[in-house]
């Protein structure tokens, strides 16, 4: 496309700057849903798989009116004083059925000097636990050092790479790959560092109930050829106030949830881009109305017809390519600015993909936003290319 070309493009672009402007306008809101949706998508899709890919236990034993949910899944027990009955642990580990059983000591909430907001501190059994330790052994090769933690990847640790709970300093071994939920905002200890930390808050006047037999949780891997309807029959006959879930009804719900929020975005980018299509082809049939006369004086002093439709099509190229940078710049700054409230609002595991799978998001984008314009238009670009000059002319005149 020559200069004479483009500087009539841009022209044309700036002297109906309510048309042009408006037009791109309804572009960059499009591709800022599109943006959200292409992205979002991606995010849940990920953390999904992540979570799945961490999870090694069938099912979760834990306290009646817990406040458990999906964010913490088979990790991660109740933010409340409650604990499952004595000898939960014994009675469930000689079920017939149970490969092993493991359990999860969840202590409170508090605000510790690693970040602005509230961590969770859980513990675990090294000796039962098959959940945490396969996690904790991506990311260090070794033994978890004595009297050592390990932290969900949204703590900062500082160039020291310790954490003060309760004015006592926490060496840090290691940072756990995220997951995309709560547990990125959590510190994991063995029962010993546990047992450091209750006395380190009993020094602070904060008394937890420090009895191993109470677990916040118990994680079960069951063996292939287990019942899981007699295992619930048995415990619930045993014991008062529990709950249990398996993962499968766990991971169903969640899968519903991402996939109903992903069917409403995309439904969502459906109806932008009937009425963005619609409007482009709307402006520029309108427009070529009134500009008949311009294009049949171009076609006299030698535009060939490839060319004036060329025009058109830059046109229409230019109002969705401004539409697009628009609508990107501003979607970008607030996605990745509110992030971390996206992630933990959604209600479902949610991670950011890494800068190469964004940069395929954003070449998806680009790519389909830049062909919306010219490909709506196509039809009335090609309308104007065989456009005769001379009976244009005379039609205007009259």
């Amino acid at each position: 496309m020559n200069n004479t070309n483009l500087n009539l493009i841009l022209e044309n672009y700036l002297r109906n700057p309510f048309r042009s402007f408006g037009l791109s306008l309804l572009i960059a809101l499009f591709a800022s849903v599109l943006l959200v949706g292409g992205l979002l998508s991606f995010s849940l899709s990920k953390g999904l798989n992540r979570l799945s890919s961490r999870l090694g236990a069938d099912v979760i034993v834990i306290p009646q009116g817990s406040e458990i949910n999906d964010q913490s899944v088979l990790l991660q027990g109740d933010s409340k004083y409650t604990y499952l009955p004595q000898g939960s642990l014994e009675f469930i580990r000689g079920l017939a059925g149970v490969e092993i059983a493991t359990p999860q000591y969840y202590l409170t909430t508090l605000s510790a000097s690693c970040c602005d907001q509230k961590v969770s501190i859980i513990g675990f059994d090294t000796e039962s636990d098959f959940v945490i330790q396969p996690w904790i052994r991506e990311v260090l090769a070794d033994k978890l050092p004595k009297g050592s933690i390990v932290v969900g990847s949204e703590i900062y640790t500082g160039e020291k790479k310790t954490l003060k709970i309760f004015d006592h300093e926490y060496p840090v071994a290691a940072k756990l790959e995220p997951v995309g939920n709560k547990l990125d905002q959590a510190i994991f200890v063995d029962v010993t560092t546990l047992a450091s930390i209750r006395e380190a808050a009993k020094a602070k006047g904060v008394v937890f109930l420090d009895n191993r037999d109470q677990y916040s949780s118990i994680l079960v891997k069951l063996r292939a050829d287990a019942d899981f309807d007699r295992l619930t029959r048995e415990i619930h006959t045993r014991f008062d106030g529990v709950q249990i879930r398996n993962r499968k009804d766990l991971f169903s719900g969640l899968e519903k949830s991402a996939n109903f929020l992903q069917i409403i975005v995309w439904v969502i980018v459906a109806i932008f881009l009937i009425i963005a299509a619609s409007a482009i082809v709307i402006s520029f049939s309108l427009s070529t109305r009134e500009r008949r006369r311009e294009y049949a004086l171009l076609r006299i002093v030698g535009f060939t017809r490839q060319r004036l439709k060329n025009l058109v099509l830059g046109e229409s190229l230019l109002v969705s390519a401004v539409g697009t940078y628009l609508g990107l710049l501003f979607t970008s700054v607030a996605f990745f600015t509110f992030k971390i409230w996206i992630g933990e609002h959604v209600g479902i595991p949610f991670i950011v993909p890494s800068p190469i799978e964004i940069a395929g998001v954003y070449a998806v984008v680009i790519l389909l936003l830049h062909s919306v314009g010219p490909i709506a238009v196509y039809g009335v670009a090609n309308k104007v290319s065989k456009m005769d000059a001379y009976a244009a002319l005379r039609e205007v005149e009259h």
